[in-house]
């Protein structure tokens, strides 16, 4: 019998913990909400290296790599997504209701897996400007 965890999450025995957050969703929503997040935590990190890079001046002798590394960044960024989508969400387009229902962990798992690499390689790109601007203030 399962017990109620908390508001989205039961337990049911040695099995684990079951999502029920995705029942009250409808099923034709599923992969267009994954989709749209993966796409919107990508622009996320996009948008926090920009917000980083934006903080040096134009005119400062930093200002201009700051900005190309972060364009060239950006670019990445869409790369990845774009391949990403294809590769991951690409079977899923075609996919009826009842494989959807099958296959509803890979959802979270793909977004997850996308958004992840996009904003390590954010963050590291940003400590690598932190360290490039810090380095010419000595």
């Amino acid at each position: 019998m399962p017990t109620s965890v908390g508001i989205f999450f039961s337990s049911s025995g040695p099995a684990g913990l079951k999502c029920g957050a995705m029942s009250l969703i409808p099923l034709s929503l599923w992969l267009p909400l994954s989709v749209a997040a993966c796409v919107l935590l990508v622009l996320a990190a996009m948008g926090w290296l920009w917000r980083s890079a934006l903080r040096v001046p134009a005119g400062s002798r930093d200002g201009r790599n700051m900005r190309n590394m972060a364009t060239i960044a950006s670019a990445g960024l869409l790369l990845w997504l774009a391949y990403g989508l294809f590769k991951g969400y690409g079977a899923l387009w075609q996919a009826d209701a009842l494989l959807l229902m099958a296959q509803a962990s890979l959802l979270v798992q793909m977004l997850l897996i996308i958004a992840a690499v996009a904003w390590i390689a954010a963050l590291l790109l940003g400590r690598v400007m932190a360290m490039h601007k810090n380095s010419h203030e000595d």
